[in-house]
């Protein structure tokens, strides 16, 4: 067996978490993982894997070779698939982390189509608010909302994300509708942390070139997007949310946006992955259709994926 061959099973091993899930998964006997991977270890004279009867930790080489079998094995991929017409034929497992709200909202429900045009392509998604870690993790790419501060990662900017502050028409029955941000004091917040115990509960207002950062008083602190939501639409205070993501709530009546002329902030959109020599045919891709589904839904305006150069998050 080639030392390529090699390579896909180690990294099919620590995608699978163990080795008979990696002998399932491509189809081959338990023993020949093991023996592959023992001879991988040999050759490369260093333990890759620590190995108990439930699964297998990689050793601190074991996670800088990964690294380097994953580079190997997409520009093989890549260059055996380059004259091929149509789509290429991705196969392996691609594992993202998606904010709740996207990924329950809009990205699983045009998942189906993009499964069918890579029906090779096993997909895991995590939809969670916390901040991953994508090596310790084991995750291929990120979709996140915010200012970046990871040094370690490439980003792709997807565009600014809109955001309105609202509240629901009960609470603002109780409370009365705020004309200006002088008003928010007597008004409480929906504070929101993706971890707990949560910072100081403010609102963000850009008025022209100035932010305004406002304390505000909060009877409640939530942890996700969709708990978020909720307790503003059960009149527990105001938010400030994306747009596109309270759009049909707004049109509806189920909240009001408050303060139009005064918005929050838009925010940056990136996509993340790690540093590696080339960019793997399956996170291409997925990127490309993710971005297709983030513009026809309007939360980004254009699509920046076509520049050639990729900027680095300091």
């Amino acid at each position: 067996m080639d030392r390529i061959r090699q390579m896909q099973i180690f990294i099919q091993v620590m995608e699978s978490g163990n080795f008979t899930r990696a002998a399932e998964t491509l189809a081959i006997p338990r023993s020949t993982v093991s023996t592959e991977i023992q001879a991988l270890e040999d050759r490369l004279q260093t333990q890759l894997l620590f190995r108990s009867t439930r699964k297998v930790v990689p050793t601190q080489d074991g996670r800088r070779f990964l690294e380097t079998a994953q580079n190997i094995v997409d520009a093989v991929t890549t260059s055996e698939q380059m004259f091929l017409p149509g789509n290429l034929c991705l196969s392996g497992r691609l594992r993202v982390d998606i904010p709740s709200r996207i990924a329950r909202r809009l990205v699983l429900p045009a998942l189906s189509d993009f499964i069918a045009q890579h029906p090779h392509l096993t997909i895991d998604i995590s939809a969670s608010d916390r901040k991953v870690d994508l090596v310790a993790d084991g995750v291929d790419c990120v979709l996140r909302l915010g200012v970046l501060l990871d040094s370690d990662l490439v980003c792709r900017p997807l565009g600014e994300v809109d955001f309105v502050t609202c509240a629901s028409p009960a609470y603002l029955a109780r409370h009365g509708l705020p004309k200006k941000l002088d008003d928010l004091s007597s008004h409480l917040l929906i504070n929101y942390s993706p971890q707990l115990p949560a910072s100081n509960a403010t609102l963000e207002f850009q008025q022209g070139e100035h932010l305004i950062e406002i304390k505000m008083r909060s009877a409640i602190t939530v942890d996700g997007a969709e708990a978020y939501v909720a307790a503003a639409l059960s009149g527990l205070g105001l938010i400030q949310v994306p747009a596109y993501d309270v759009r049909h709530l707004l049109e509806r009546g189920e909240l009001k946006e408050i303060l139009p002329d005064t918005p929050p902030p838009s925010i940056p959109l990136s996509f993340l992955f790690t540093k590696r020599r080339n960019l793997s045919p399956k996170v291409r891709v997925f990127l490309l259709w993710l971005e297709s589904v983030l513009e026809r839904h309007g939360v980004i305006s254009q699509s920046p994926t076509q520049r050639e150069s990729i900027d680095k998050s300091a």
